[in-house]
């Protein structure tokens, strides 16, 4: 099986066009239904296994941990901040969360709930405003925000990604 990339070690040069806006918005509003039939296809006791860091619900849960960020961040693009808020890299808010106690349906009802929030404000976004820019923290360097929008869809993939290969290794027995 193919090894994921660091997350920390993508650089983001893809500059999508602004045109692709309602698309990018699209993928964002699909990633709760597409960690619930993730969830659906194994038993729950596998979803709090970790194979060598977080569990599958532990990645699930980070990306819901982020939503304060990412409402925080759109509202810091559109005021025309210089500078993005810097995500907490420790992901402190992931490993205080205790995910792994929560119900799977109370972790994923809060992700569809918190991520309908934030596409119900990108979805009245103009082409004008998805260019917009702003430096990245951690990149270091200035994005659009439609750039940004590729980020938080790259970053809930990886999550996601992340979240199936613990799940194939408990079922192949590889953990």
């Amino acid at each position: 099986m193919a090894q994921p990339m660091v997350w920390t070690a993508r650089t983001f040069e893809y500059q999508p066009p602004v045109e692709l806006l309602p698309a990018i918005v699209e993928r964002l509003r699909g990633t709760p239904p597409r960690a619930a039939a993730l969830f659906a296809e194994f038993a729950d006791a596998r979803l709090r296994r970790a194979q060598s860091g977080w569990s599958a619900l532990e990645h699930v849960g980070h990306l819901d941990d982020l939503h304060g960020l990412d409402m925080r961040r759109l509202e810091e693009f559109l005021s025309r901040a210089p500078v993005l808020s810097a995500a907490d890299m420790t992901n402190r808010a992931t490993y205080e969360a205790n995910h792994n106690g929560a119900s799977t349906a109370g972790l994923l009802d809060r992700l569809r709930t918190h991520r309908l929030e934030l596409v119900a404000r990108l979805d009245t976004l103009t082409q004008e405003e998805a260019a917009i820019l702003s430096e990245h923290p951690r990149l270091g360097r200035p994005l659009r925000l439609i750039d940004w929008l590729h980020f938080v869809a790259e970053h809930d993939d990886h999550h996601l990604a992340q979240a199936r290969a613990i799940l194939r290794a408990a079922v192949d027995g590889t953990d």
